[in-house]
């Protein structure tokens, strides 16, 4: 994986992360980068999509955001709200209308009531996965663990995994314009411990690995970037310069076999290593004073609401899909306190992050070909628990999409009288995953191999064209 680390961060043997990116070319600044462009460049070309799946919406969203809420947010106090259930399920929070007749979400999400005809919500969505490891594995890649029912609920990550969302589209959607295929803004945590299945590029390799940028937090009403517009710098500087003279000398040598296509492939690889690392276009997407302070005022300075504004400057500047790990080290496991917790500390920032994204991408002409989906590991247990708190539920729960074909305004499934089970037009993550291939053009059928040769299918689930527009 591709990352920025606090220069701060030292190594066991006390070396910093910053430190060993300047050794040998261990860090994404060396040559590694060009050995990611070079597998990319001998990659096996990808069929077409089959022509069958072309519609109005197929590949009308040109990037993806997608908003991944590690812990399981509570389904019945956002989304999917029972007023008539008893009270031990219908809990302490209230629905309230929405700009569209008929839908009601929580009274603790109103600026997202106030956009609710630009977004669909799926209110049916269930899986078997029931822990959080294996939960984010499955909504992450889109299949379930191979081998969680004999290893357990917290199976070690692996080269073998199936690759996540965003690796599956740096390899099938590769970027046009010189920034990275594939960014992360934060990671997964649990209780403050890194969980990294699903995360990764797993079977299809390092090539396709996000950029990685940990969570940050806000600086003086921006989040604090430098770590990341540093290294850009530095690799723009004269590291980079020095590596790329040594390569012209290399090839500059009476026995270099310049002619030859496997030089030439190594020449074109480190070309386009040097491109993503000098683009000004790359380094200045991260780059939040660059906007108007009315936009950065409309998102706030809370850290979930400035990667928001984030992540739509990565998309606009070509980046096809950026991953929001929505709190960094905090996640939505409220197994007590679930009201408070919801009230107080994670559906404030969701409200003003989400509703403010939507906003500026509509503002800018860019939610039509914009993607943006919302959506987490699990919901929560219809019926609360004795510590005011709701436990794991993956057999039903909600996912919301906008944007990039998606027609807004509607609830697409539905649950039982407790939410505790969909009761009709039942979705599971592999579809989610499909829709998401769908609507960035990617056939889910489409057949490509690891890097052990082994062929597999993007996803084995179907697109929820009852959502597209």
């Amino acid at each position: 994986m591709l990352s920025i680390i606090s220069p701060a961060t030292r190594t066991r043997s006390g070396v910093t992360r910053r430190e060993m990116l300047r050794i040998g070319g261990l860090g994404f600044t060396g040559l590694a980068l060009s050995d990611v462009m070079r597998a990319r460049a001998t990659a096996a070309p990808v069929a077409s999509p089959s022509t069958t799946t072309r519609d109005g919406t197929f590949g009308k969203a040109k990037a993806c955001i997608l908003v991944f809420n590690y812990g399981g947010p509570s389904h019945l106090d956002m989304w999917d709200l029972k007023p008539q259930a008893p009270t031990e399920i219908r809990g302490e929070f209230k629905p309230i209308p929405t700009n569209v007749t008929g839908i009601s979400i929580s009274e603790h999400l109103p600026r997202l009531a106030a956009l609710a005809d630009r977004y669909a919500i799926i209110r049916s969505v269930t899986h078997n996965d029931n822990d959080h490891a294996i939960g984010a594995y499955l909504a992450l890649t889109g299949y379930s663990h191979p081998k969680h029912l004999t290893l357990g609920i917290e199976p070690a990550a692996t080269p073998l995994d199936m690759p996540s969302l965003g690796s599956v589209v740096a390899k099938l959607r590769p970027a046009t314009r010189p920034v990275f295929p594939y960014v992360t803004l934060g990671e997964l945590r649990h209780f403050g411990n890194n969980d990294s299945l699903g995360q990764n590029a797993g079977c299809l390799g390092s090539p396709y690995e996000p950029f990685m940028v940990p969570f940050q937090r806000p600086l003086n009403g921006t989040l604090d970037l430098r770590n990341v517009t540093a290294v850009m710098q530095e690799a723009n500087g004269l590291e980079l310069a020095g590596r790329r003279q040594l390569l012209a000398d290399l090839n500059q040598a009476p026995s270099s076999p310049k002619s030859t296509t496997e030089t030439r492939t190594l020449d074109d690889a480190s070309r386009r290593a040097h491109e993503l690392l000098a683009s000004t276009a790359a380094r200045d997407a991260f780059d939040l004073t660059r906007e108007p302070q009315k936009v950065r005022d409309r998102f706030g300075s809370m850290a979930f609401s400035q990667n928001c504004l984030l992540s739509r400057r990565l998309v606009e500047a070509g980046v096809p899909l950026v991953t929001l790990y929505s709190f960094g080290n905090r996640d939505w496991d409220t197994h007590g306190s679930n009201f408070k917790n919801l009230k107080d500390g994670l559906l404030p920032p969701t409200d003003r992050g989400m509703s403010a994204l939507l906003t500026d991408l509509e503002n800018r002409g860019m939610l039509d070909e914009t993607l943006v989906v919302w959506m987490g590991d699990m919901g929560r247990t219809p019926r609360i628990n004795r510590d005011a708190g709701r436990d794991h539920w993956s057999f039903c729960y909600s996912v919301v999409m906008a944007g990039g074909g998606v027609k807004g305004g509607q609830v697409h499934g539905s649950s039982d009288r407790g939410a505790a089970y969909p009761s009709t037009n039942p979705v599971s993550p592999a579809d989610i995953a499909a829709t998401i291939y769908h609507c960035l053009g990617i056939d889910p059928q489409t057949h490509i191999t690891d890097q052990q040769g082994r062929p597999m299918v993007a996803s084995v689930g179907s697109p929820v064209r009852a959502i597209l527009g």
